[in-house]
């Protein structure tokens, strides 16, 4: 959330009676134009749990005529808020939740809330609405623009009401209904509950624009019914950087993993680069996979050095799924043959045969040839030629 300190100077009419009344006067100008520029440039964004805060968002300065600023402590507005499950009824877990899960039956009910904490030092006006998740290009768990429509979780959870101010310091808790639809796939479906609070700031063209500064609580839901866990390797792209030493490259290995079954997954995942029949093979483990939401993907990049290059290099990648859902999963490998000349050593050999043609070709050159002789004399001599013959 956005924080903003607020500076106001109010200078006075000096009395011109002397000289010594101006020169105190100037030295107090400075002063309060110095510390003016030391508080607006040590304004800094404060941030609460998960939300996002604009540096450009604005507030109106308060004048304040009392006493000159160089006097007193800047007035400091703090805008910090969160939203998470509402306690439990059970004191021995109130507040424990992390997010909001649940396993059920399609067409089942659920009753809960969550809870509105403003930790500011001003009053807020949140909107509390759901909406989906998905997973984005770093694999991340990530939530739908707020003005994007939700078709899965953020059309099942409803609320008596979106609008809720809340006093600083205070907090608020909403009831929420989540009815799961008779039809609902089997199967995890994940979204968010989210308290959001706009404000309006500038580009930096100096266009007015809104900044949606929001933080929330997950919402994982479980769908009873067939579950499947697959997490698949879709595809494999290697690019190589030759080296001079033939086994000194560095292959850049891009793949995608899909996850085409029902039930979030996460993974190990390893990759190899070698050349023909396992020769040469360098293998790397890279960090697990991000957890992927059903019928997510996620497209990521490896280096791996001292490849050979042997005409040949081999890819594999191969993701086993952490099986923490219960479901059975199958490891996933995928393979990338790639063309791979050992390009230095091609270029030593082409100059070395290039270098032995040349010098052949010298030799021959100062040396003669004795065959090419023999037959400019024949030619150019016919007339001995014709008496050797035989009459």
């Amino acid at each position: 959330m956005g924080q903003q300190r607020l500076a106001h100077t109010t200078l006075g009419v000096p009395d011109r009676k002397g000289i010594d009344q101006r020169m105190n006067t100037r030295r107090r100008l400075v002063q309060w134009a110095t510390v003016t520029v030391a508080c607006l440039a040590s304004a800094v964004p404060s941030h609460g749990a998960g939300a996002t805060a604009p540096s450009t968002s604005t507030v109106p300065a308060t004048p304040n005529t009392q006493q000159p600023p160089d006097d007193q402590n800047q007035p400091l507005i703090e805008e910090s808020w969160a939203l998470t499950p509402a306690a439990s009824d059970d004191p021995d877990a109130a507040g424990n939740r992390s997010e909001l899960s649940y396993l059920v039956d399609p067409g089942a009910v659920i009753h809960d809330a969550v809870t509105v904490f403003n930790f500011g030092n001003v009053q807020e006006n949140f909107r509390v609405y759901a909406t989906d998740a998905f997973n984005n290009d770093e694999g991340q768990f990530d939530l739908l623009p707020a003005d994007k429509q939700p078709t899965d979780v953020g059309t099942w959870v409803t609320f008596p009401q979106e609008g809720i101010t809340v006093p600083p310091g205070k907090q608020a808790t909403i009831p929420i209904t989540i009815t799961i639809p008779v039809d609902a796939r089997a199967g995890d479906h994940a979204g968010a509950i989210v308290a959001s609070s706009p404000t309006s700031g500038t580009d930096d063209a100096g266009n007015v624009v809104t900044f949606d500064r929001r933080t929330g609580s997950r919402v994982y839901i479980r769908v009873n019914g067939p579950l499947t866990a697959d997490l698949a390797v879709a595809d494999v792209e290697t690019t190589y950087d030759h080296a001079v030493n033939p086994f000194g490259g560095t292959a850049h290995v891009k793949y995608r993993i899909e996850n085409r079954g029902n039930v979030r997954l996460t993974g190990a995942v390893t990759l190899s680069v070698g050349g023909p029949f396992g020769i040469g093979e360098q293998n790397v483990t890279v960090p697990d996979l991000t957890e992927l939401l059903p019928g997510q993907e996620v497209t990521l990049t490896a280096d791996i050095h001292d490849v050979p290059q042997l005409m040949f290099g081999v890819t594999k990648v191969r993701v086993e799924p952490a099986d923490a859902t219960g479901v059975g999963a199958t490891t996933s490998e995928k393979r990338d043959v790639s063309f791979v000349p050992p390009l230095a050593l091609l270029l030593s050999l082409l100059a070395l045969v290039f270098g032995l043609f040349a010098r052949r070709r010298i030799r021959r050159h100062r040396e003669g040839d004795p065959g090419a002789l023999s037959a400019l004399a024949v030619e150019q001599r016919p007339d001995r030629v014709l008496e050797q013959q035989p009459t």
